[in-house]
């Protein structure tokens, strides 16, 4: 008889194992020299040399593996109905038939790392919350309708999350005393499908395992990760985790002062205190999967301390005092070097002013040069973004002293710049209407609409230090100075046409920038709602008042733009129509070049002039330049 087959012992739950196929049966039976049900199964009675093949549940494997130290016996495992944690955390074949053909193919066998927790071997994991499990679970159905029952059955849970408090204490490191809604363990990051997208770890058996913890501030954060992975899915790693800390280490406990509930490889214990450690090793006889992970072994680095998303001291009290909030609010320390910040650019400086004068002056002279290079420089170099932002935090906080500052600093800024636009309008002998002066003249709902985002640009740029440098790309995208520069340049000519309509964009700006940026801080944590809700009313009560002009204006840019679009590259008669321009809408005064064969007659000029009124069934004065072809 063959001496392998021999060495064989196949340990089966005896009930599971009578359930399989007779013919998968008859072929295990004749592929090993025993077959012993698990409750007759007395480890002492054989030899280490021998191999066990296990067909058990997690419980019996459980047992199993407390009983194997003192034998040491080579041991494999089978997928058995009620073993989804040894399937994942042993990388079993689901196939019986497939497994058992792998294990006895195995030329030799692993030195396996045995983690416990509380005294209990982890077969897969070992986890506290069920939230982040939830967000990057296995869905075996990839039909839309599915994903939407799963993503609806998400948000159900997110209206009872709520930060643990917790204290973590990684082997001879001083204690970390955080909180989080979730925290995963698992031996090896390959053995857990929310590891797996988390890790890129593939070692088995180095003496470390893996720890992820998770600390959203809000639960936008979470759907935010949930959509994101749900689009996406695995190949984005956790890039869209911001909030996930993560360890690799030898030990760990985990301790609060109050009971705490954890799933044990899906099992739920209520505790104080989780202590996870490795006790010994056991000989695993492995799948094709363990081996190919264990390939990667000599790749997968040391130890890993990740806590820099971990919320610790006034951040961790604010947030195991309530449930999960919606929008994440911003810490005490956030929200104290904000608003420093804006307190200080609510105030006129001699920086301001002077930074103020030097825009006004360059935009001035820019629309002059009708130069867009020269403007965009005093875009950039003007203050009144600042001043602004901090009125839009007053106004959401109905923080008095803020709102007088920052409308005292912004009408010191508007001043000068009238100030100095109209002073440099007077000495400069030109009076020309060039595009800069006439694209500034007639605001419309669009003004507003690239305002409200350059506002919200603005807001979110303060409150994340990190992309403080977008500011500048805020600054031109606004345009604050050069209306204003255009409002005084008017102002100085007599033209109120173009002083009201440049003011019109300058308030615009004003008051969208105020709005936006408003709500970008309630948005971002800055304020709750109760105390924002007037704010935000007045800010919106006037913003929709000037929408009613800026919609007047927008019907009649669409109006214009039908008139150009209807005539341009038009041929009539004989004559082609190009480089249309509408000079006034009221009365319509239509410039227009028009390429002939031969100088047309009045007779001529007359019918082009009746076509095109008709085509655009209104009274037009024409300025024509006649082109002949050569």
């Amino acid at each position: 008889m063959d001496e392998s087959k021999e060495n064989r012992i196949l340990v089966v739950d005896q009930s599971a194992y009578l359930e399989l196929k007779e013919t998968l049966r008859e072929f295990l039976e004749e592929s090993v020299g025993q077959v012993q049900f698990y409750d007759q199964f007395i480890l002492a009675e054989h030899a280490k040399d021998q191999n066990v093949l296990c067909y058990l549940s997690d419980e019996q494997v459980k047992d199993l593996l407390y009983k194997q130290k003192e034998t040491n016996l080579k041991l494999g495992f089978l997928p058995h109905p009620k073993a989804e944690n040894v399937i994942s955390g042993f990388q079993v074949n689901k196939d019986v038939k497939s497994a058992f053909i792998e294990l006895t193919e195995a030329q030799e066998c692993l030195e396996t790392d045995l983690l416990f927790c509380n005294e209990e071997p982890v077969l897969n994991y070992a986890v506290i919350g069920d939230i982040s499990t939830l967000v990057t679970m296995k869905n075996p159905s990839k039909s839309l309708r599915s994903k939407m029952r799963r993503f609806f059955r998400f948000v159900r849970k997110l209206r009872d999350v709520k930060a643990v408090p917790l204290t973590l204490t990684f082997e001879d490191k001083d204690a970390i005393d955080t909180c989080a809604t979730d925290v995963l363990i698992v031996q090896h990051a390959q053995n857990n499908l929310v590891s797996r997208i988390l890790s890129e770890d593939h070692t088995i058996n180095n003496g470390l395992f893996h720890t992820f913890v998770f600390a959203p501030r809000s639960i936008l954060e979470l759907l935010k990760a949930y959509v994101i992975k749900l689009l996406l899915g695995q190949g984005e790693k956790d890039r869209k985790f911001t909030f996930l800390s993560k360890f690799k280490v030898e030990s760990l406990r985990i301790s609060a002062d109050q009971l705490f509930r954890f799933s044990l490889d899906g099992r739920v214990i209520t505790t104080q205190e989780m202590n996870l450690d490795f006790r010994g090793q056991f000989l695993q006889i492995p799948s094709d999967a363990t081996r190919n992970i264990e390939k990667g072994k000599e790749n997968s680095g040391g130890k890993v301390f990740q806590s820099k998303h971990l919320p610790t001291g006034a951040l961790r009290k604010e947030m195991v005092r309530k449930r999960l909030p919606f929008i994440s609010h911003a810490s005490t320390d956030e929200y104290k070097e904000l608003f420093t910040q804006l307190r200080e650019n609510a105030r006129p400086s001699q920086n301001y002013v002077v930074l103020m004068t030097l825009s006004t002056i360059l935009a001035t002279f820019g629309v002059f040069a009708n130069s867009s290079p020269v403007i965009i420089g005093a875009m950039i170099l003007a203050p009144l973004m600042a001043p602004i932002i901090s009125l839009a935090m007053g106004v959401l906080r109905q923080d008095r002293q803020l709102i007088k500052n920052s409308l005292i600093t912004v009408l010191v800024g508007v001043l000068v710049g009238y100030t100095f636009a109209i002073i440099l309008t007077f000495i400069t002998p030109i009076n020309d209407m060039n595009t800069e002066v006439t694209s500034r003249i007639k605001p419309n709902i669009i003004d507003l609409g690239i305002a409200v985002i350059s506002g919200a640009a603005g807001a979110y740029a303060y409150s994340k230090e990190s992309i403080a440098k977008t500011l500048a790309g805020v600054a031109i995208a606004v345009a604050l100075v050069p209306p204003l520069a255009v409002s005084g340049i008017g102002l100085a000519w007599g033209e109120w046409s173009v002083f009201f309509g440049a003011f019109l964009l300058l308030l615009t700006n004003l008051t969208g920038m105020v709005l936006a940026a408003a709500l970008t801080f309630l948005f971002t944590g800055y304020s709750p709602f109760k105390l924002a809700k007037k704010g935000l009313l007045i800010s919106s009560f006037v913003v929709l008042s000037i929408s009613i002009p800026l919609g007047y204006g927008f019907f009649k840019v669409v109006e214009e733009n039908r008139i150009i679009q209807s005539l341009n590259y038009r041929a009539i008669n004989d004559v082609f129509i190009e480089h249309v321009r509408l000079e006034s809408n009221d009365p319509t005064v239509i410039a227009l070049d028009m390429t002939v064969d031969e100088y047309p007659t009045e007779t001529e000029l007359q019918e082009v002039k009746k076509k095109v009124e008709t085509i655009i069934d209104k009274e037009a004065t024409l300025k024509i330049v006649i082109q002949l072809k050569r």
